[in-house]
């Protein structure tokens, strides 16, 4: 009997312990999840505050932007906010907002011109502009199409799907010509005189979807945000830090200089799943190194993709610092830190 109540103290005693143990990993498991939220949320934060800091801007005449306020809400209320830009510059080439018709709408109303005052010419061209967008994708024409139309009006829709289904600059010119009768009028206009003298043909103006595109790569190209030569400096030096990483953990696992950076042994590094998980990361921290160059020196680099990329390196160094040794924070944050405030900041 004692034997056996000895036996059941013992489990009982286990039990416990087991009740303990089970305890400790759960506490762990949710320290983890804490710190796996933690970084996710700093990481979208640091986006949220990027894109909130880098606002796309209209980089139109301050004539067109005196009416943003009334064009943005009848554009919402017609479900046209994603045309914005394309209605901006519509407004800048038809009067560059400085006429009461704004948006020279009033002869799509079937009335003289200038008839219209401001708000009625931006309500109903907005109108026309969403009826000529809707025949448009109807006939599965392109956007090209769609701002000549604006321009010409619904029928030249009808021609360009007649004459292939996409917009060619020879076809805005025969539609012209075929209405004009052939008749020439002077038109003193920079694309005009580079490519014919100065003149268009008496119906509309053949040039009309060429200047709505000239206006939108103007305000995208303002809306460009050129690395810096010490964003440049700062990135490149944090992508070859990363290779230099994936070198000692891929390619040089159980080295001396591996053990010495990371305070092991090489022993230790020999241990087979050591050394898998060692070259695995290495693999993962070299294409962040290449993905961040690649993102810094391609022809128009990404910056928000660049953001994407630096916030990854950092908070992983983050992650690293608060697990394992305080000094990664420093090591392999370091840098990426310093490009990202360096982005910011717009050095």
């Amino acid at each position: 009997m004692k034997g056996k109540r000895r036996h059941g103290r013992g489990n009982w005693w286990l039990k416990i312990l087991g009740q303990h143990k089970k305890s400790t990993e759960k506490e762990k498991f949710f320290r983890s999840a804490l710190a796996v939220l933690a970084v996710f949320f700093t990481f979208a934060l640091l986006i949220f505050l990027y894109r909130k800091q880098n606002v796309y801007r209209w980089h139109f005449p301050k004539t067109v932007l005196q009416h943003r306020e009334m064009l943005e809400r009848v554009a919402k209320e017609k479900g046209l906010s994603s045309d914005l830009e394309v209605l901006y510059a519509i407004m800048n080439v038809e009067s560059g907002g400085r006429l009461r018709d704004v948006m020279q709408s009033s002869e799509s109303m079937g009335l003289p011109v200038n008839t219209l005052d401001t708000e009625d010419s931006i309500e109903q061209g907005l109108s026309y502009y969403k009826e000529l967008k809707e025949k448009t994708r109807e006939l599965s024409l392109d956007d090209k199409s769609l701002w000549q139309a604006y321009n010409y009006g619904i029928g030249f829709l009808y021609y360009v799907k007649k004459h292939g289904g996409q917009y060619q600059d020879s076809l805005a010119e025969d539609f012209a010509m075929e209405q004009s009768g052939g008749k020439l009028v002077a038109y003193k206009n920079k694309l005009a005189i580079a490519e014919n003298g100065g003149y268009r043909y008496q119906y509309g103006n053949m040039f009309y979807a060429r200047l709505i595109e000239e206006n939108i790569l103007r305000n995208r190209e303002k809306n460009k945000m050129e690395f810096s030569i010490v964003n440049k400096i700062l990135m490149t030096v944090s992508g070859v830090l990363f290779l230099y990483i994936m070198l000692l953990e891929t390619f040089m696992t159980d080295s001396e200089s591996t053990a010495r950076v990371f305070k092991m042994t090489v022993r230790d590094l020999r241990g087979k799943n050591l050394n898998t998980l060692f070259k695995n990361q290495g693999i993962y921290n070299g294409l962040l190194g290449i993905a961040l160059l690649y993102g810094t020196y391609r022809p128009g680099g990404n910056i928000e993709l660049s953001v994407v990329i630096l916030s990854m390196m950092f908070l992983v160094a983050v992650y690293g610092g608060l697990s394992s040794d305080k000094s990664i924070l420093l090591k392999q944050g370091g840098l990426p830190f310093l490009s990202l405030v360096s982005l910011f900041l717009r050095w």
